[in-house]
This record gives C-alpha cells, structure tokens and sequence, in this order.
C-alpha cells in the first residue's frame, strides 16, 4: 500500500501559513513590508477586533495589474528575486513569495489594485477551497487589501491566539517599528474608529517626539559610528530613561527591525556600570551594512539574521555606545587603590623545630603557630548567611528555631503581628532605645541587634511597605491619594492606552485619578501619596511599563501584579542618600508590614550575620 502522498494545495497552503502567519500582527507586517516594497509614501492602517475581525491596509504605492493580481496569491509568486544570487544581496522586505498566498489560505481576502497608466483597477476575492473571483472595479492608485475573519477555517490555531488586548499589543509594537524605520513616511493607524495615530514625514528625533512626547525626545544622545564596512547611528537614552522591559528597545540593520542577542548585549554592556542588572536601557539603533554580509532568510518572519562576522558587529557597536556615553560624560571612571592581598599563613618543613611534627603552620604576619586541629578552619570558605525565604514561615512545626526567629525574638506560638524587628543587647525594642543606623554605599542600612550585625535592603523594605498599602488602598481599607495643586499630561503610546483603559478602576483605587483627554493623552489630577514629588509622570508611565512585563512573567491576579510594579517603582532607589530619621522610619514602617522578610517579588529584605559567627570568622571562637 501507498504511504506517501502529495498534500491537496489547501492543505499544503495552511501548513506554510503556519510559518509566516502566526497572528493578526504577522500579516500586518507582512503586508505593510509589501507596500514599502512598492514603493509607497502613505500607508493606512485599520484593526478591528485585535485583527481577528478585520485588518484594512492601504497604500498609495505602484499597484497590480490583472495578471500580476492573478499571480500574487499563489504560493512562492514573488517580484522581489529572479534567481539564487539575488537571495546573496536582499534590499527589498519581502522576498519569499509567500505572504499573500498564506494569508489567503486562512482568510477570506479581498485585493483591490491599480497602476498609475491604468483608468480601471481590479479586484479579488479569495476564500479557502473556493475559486478566485476576479472583476474590474473604480479604485484609487495603489493597493488595498482586506483580511476578514482570520483563521475562521483553522480552529485549532484560532483559539491559541491571546486577548485583544494582547494581540493589540503585538500589532501597536510593529507599527511603532515600521514608523521609527521609516519616519519619511505617513503612517496612520486606527484601531476600530478610534484614531491611534496619524504621523506626518518627518526626521527620526522628531518621529520619536511623536510616539513618545518631549521627555523622551529630550533625554536622548545621538549615536553615530562608521567604517568602510558598517555605519552605526541613531540615538540611546540617558539612564534616567531605563525600562523595566525591553519595549523600549530597536534595532534595525539596513531598514529593517531585526532581533539579535549578542547586538542587544553590546548595548547594555557599555552601559554596565550605570544601570542595575534589571533595567534596560532606551536605544534606537540603525545598523547600515553590505547585505552579502548577513543572511536574513534564517526566520520564517525575517526578523532574525545571522552575521559574517558578528564579533566584529559585536564590538563596533559596543565602542559606538560607550563613546557616546563616555563623550557625555556618563561612563564610570574608576580608581583602584593600588593593593597586594596575599595568604598570611604559610607552612614551614622542619622536624628540628619540632620532632614530633611534619610541618608547622605560621602565621607570618604575627609570628603565631597554628596548631594543626585549627587548619581546618583556616580553608572553610565563607558561610552563606542568614536569610529570610518565604517558605520558611509555613512550616512553623518543625522543631528547630530559624535565623528570622532569632532576629524578630518570635516562637512558634507567639502571634506575628506585633513584631519588633531589632531588639537590643538589653532587650529594648527599637523604639524605646537610641539605636544607630549606617548607610553601606547608599544601599544597604546596617545596625547592630541583639544578635549581632544585621543589614537590611532599603529598596527592598521600602518595596514591601508600598506594596501593603497599595494592596489595601485597592481593597478600600483607607484613601491613599492626593490631589495635585497642577493637574500633570501623559502622553502614552497605544499599547500603554490599552492598559490604562483596563486597569482605570484599580489605578483610581490606588491614588491615581485621571481624565482622558485624547487617544493619546491623559491628565492626573492626584497620585499616590507616597509619590515624590515632581515624578508623578515618569511613576505612572513606570508603573504601567512593569505592571505590562509582570503580567508576563508573574501569574498572579490583575491587583496584586499593580501593587507589586507601583511598588517597584516608588521605592527608595539604590544609591540614594538617607538621613538617620529616614532610616529610621522606613524600619519602623517594615516592622508594621504583614510579612517584612521579603520584598514582593520573593527577594530577602534582611541578612543578619550573627556574633557567633563573626567571632569564628576573627578566631575568637575555634
């Protein structure tokens, strides 16, 4: 019996759209690449229901004839290549001649078209396992296409795709990138019969004011680096601008938006010492290079490449981005206290000096003899120390007392609430007695306990505190807002509206009150109270561009991933200088906090190295 068969082309047409088309936001790319292809100067876009429903495009570009029409939704009908060398040295978007035919065999498609010599346009119609219509129609010069209900034939792949909300996201992200690459061109998008944007030809700074307003447009550096080989430039932001996520992040290598790992680690390596290992900077990078050096044909999507040489991409860019840092005045210049750490110890072979030993081991900075039972100690290594993870707390039946039991002086069956974290070596709470407080690098708060040497994270801390009361605040258990003498304007990108429209009742819970003013723009009349002051802007914008990477990465509930990114982002930051008072206060608020041992995200708040062991580290104790 006959095993292999050759597919029906329906079937066939589905598995390749698989590849190309994986959303609503892949044919958008697809199609609005066609349209720069063809050399268009205008495209307009329209989604409805995320693209599920609908996607609209057009543009004012050369347009199709009848027989070009025919052909443009068969499989591998391209007018991109002619032969295999051309797939050496690609410049156009499109290349593969699969788009349309993909795209038609999971949607029903309408194309209308017309060229600039011709007085009557054309239009088709396909649906899957139907024949193609195609009659004369009044159109204007250019293409435009219809994709209506996609996927509708595919089940199976229809109910894998996310919420509108989600799918909107992917969509507003690719017409971001389409409009930074081309900013010459006039991009207009709606989404239903709301306008998202409309952006007139412009320069690229000024393109960016336009997605992102003056604070953005204001806190960039321009980049700009070139050989015989390769040109870099665009522009990075200051650190000021750092992101939580990478939504602030784009690369484009001869116009087009690409995905490289080792050309994103390039970036954030020259900004190593000013940013904290979870930001991300702000770049928008143009990449200008010989297409016979790269391949871009590695991806379905054409949005990863492989390089000739990608070391050398590697570290061109990385010397591009640390002159501009270092030219204004922003690379760390560091000064090392020239220092010779050697081993104080050493091993002297003789049996005259003792007969009834191999060796003895000197201490030579002293003169003291080590007897051989303490060597042992001499090469342990450094314990880890005391710390706080969560699932400690829920196994308080276990016989042993933990180290957040010494310090917080709670047994088993005492009740939490009423904690004191710090006691004294007289058993006085905190409160009651003249503690002091130092701060380790702007970073770390230490103090001495009862125990020894404790030392708390202050962003941490602080975190946890702000995450309580946020909590509450939107559980309604008190008003946590206050009310801005100066009403403050955001300007927002799509994606961010969305947001802000989904989480409006929660956001007014919090303290944040607000008025939309356009599709692009809101106005806050009050904050949080805890919001410093002159950074009610930059904290809201924070707080949604975490709150959208948390909902990612943390499955938790819609208030708690809020609490916890309002959090994150109004905390006391690493390096800022506190004062004994604040201090102070910020462990008096910890010690009021429902679980002060861990930050929201799990992190320990407090190590405590205890004086037992301090004296085994200074040989006090064998």
């Amino acid at each position: 019996m006959q095993k292999i068969k050759i597919l029906p082309d329906v079937v066939a047409n589905q598995i390749a759209a698989g590849e190309v088309v994986q959303r609503p936001e892949s044919v958008i790319k697809e199609l609005i690449e066609n349209s720069l292809d063809a050399g268009s100067d205008s495209i307009f876009v329209v989604v409805k229901g995320a693209g599920k429903q609908l996607i609209h495009i057009v543009d004012n570009g050369f347009g199709m004839s009848k027989e070009d029409l025919l052909l443009s939704v068969r499989r591998h009908a391209t007018s991109k290549i002619y032969s295999s060398d051309d797939l050496e040295r690609i410049i156009t978007y499109g290349f593969r001649g699969e788009a349309l035919a993909s795209i038609a065999a999971v949607s029903q498609l309408e194309i209308r078209t017309r060229q600039k010599e011709d007085e009557m346009g054309w239009k088709l119609l396909s649906e899957p396992s139907k024949e193609l219509i195609i009659e004369p129609c009044i159109t204007e010069i250019g293409t435009q296409i219809f994709v209506k209900n996609l996927f509708y034939n595919v089940p199976a792949r229809r109910k894998f795709l996310k919420s509108n909300l989600t799918e909107f996201r992917y969509i507003s992200d690719t017409m971001i990138k389409f409009a930074l690459s081309k900013p010459e061109i006039r991009f207009t998008f709606y989404d239903e019969d709301t306008l998202i944007f409309d952006l007139k030809p412009s320069d690229l700074i000024n393109r960016i004011k336009d997605l992102w307003g003056e604070n953005t447009s204001s806190s960039l550096l321009p980049v700009y680096l070139e050989n015989e080989y390769i040109k870099i430039n665009g522009f990075i932001g200051k650190p000021h601008l750092v992101k939580q996520s990478k939504s602030g992040q784009y690369i484009f290598l001869n116009g087009r938006s690409i995905i490289n790992k080792s050309i994103s680690h390039a970036i954030f390596s020259a900004y190593e010492h000013l940013l904290e290992k979870s930001g991300n900077p702000f770049y928008i990078i143009f990449i200008e290079l010989n297409p016979e050096s790269f391949d871009v044909n590695v991806h379905p999507q054409k949005n990863e490449v492989k390089f000739e040489d990608e070391r050398m991409i590697y570290g061109f860019m990385n010397k591009a981005v640390s002159k501009t840092l270092q030219e204004n005045n922003l690379a760390p210049e560091y000064h090392f206290i020239n220092q010779q750490v050697s081993q104080p110890f050493g091993k002297i072979d003789n049996n005259q000096v003792s007969p009834d030993k191999d060796y003895l081991i000197v201490n030579k900075l002293t003169g003291e003899i080590i007897e051989k039972t303490q060597t042992n100690s001499l090469n342990s290594t450094f314990p880890q120390s005391h710390y706080y993870p969560r699932q400690q707390f829920n196994h308080r039946e276990q016989a042993f007392t933990s180290a957040f039991d010494k310090i917080f002086g709670n047994s088993p069956n005492e009740d939490k609430s009423n904690i004191d974290i710090f006691k004294t070596e007289t058993g006085e709470s905190s409160e009651s007695s003249n503690i002091s407080y130092w701060q380790l690098h702007n970073k770390y708060i230490l103090t001495q306990t009862a125990n020894g040497l404790t030392i708390i994270d202050q962003h941490a801390a602080h975190e946890r505190i702000l995450y309580e009361k946020a909590l509450k605040a939107m559980n309604r258990e008190f008003s946590y807002s206050q009310q801005l003498l100066f009403p403050v304007t955001v300007k927002v990108t799509p994606t961010e509206m969305k947001l802000i429209e989904e989480l409006k009742t929660e956001l007014n819970s919090l303290g944040f009150v607000f008025d939309f003013l356009s599709v692009d723009k809101i106005e806050i009349t009050s904050v949080p109270l805890d919001t410093i002051n002159g950074e009610e802007i930059n904290s809201f914008r924070e707080i949604i561009e975490t709150y959208d990477e948390y909902q990612k990465v943390r499955h938790t509930n819609k208030r708690d991933n809020l609490a916890a990114s309002y959090s994150c982002k109004s905390a006391i930051k690493t390096g800022q200088k506190l004062s004994v008072e604040e201090m102070k206060n910020l462990i008096t608020e910890l010690q009021k906090c429902e679980v002060p041992y861990a930050c929201p995200h799990g992190r320990p708040i407090i190590i405590e190295f205890t004086l037992d062991f301090l004296d085994r580290k200074f040989g006090r104790i064998l």
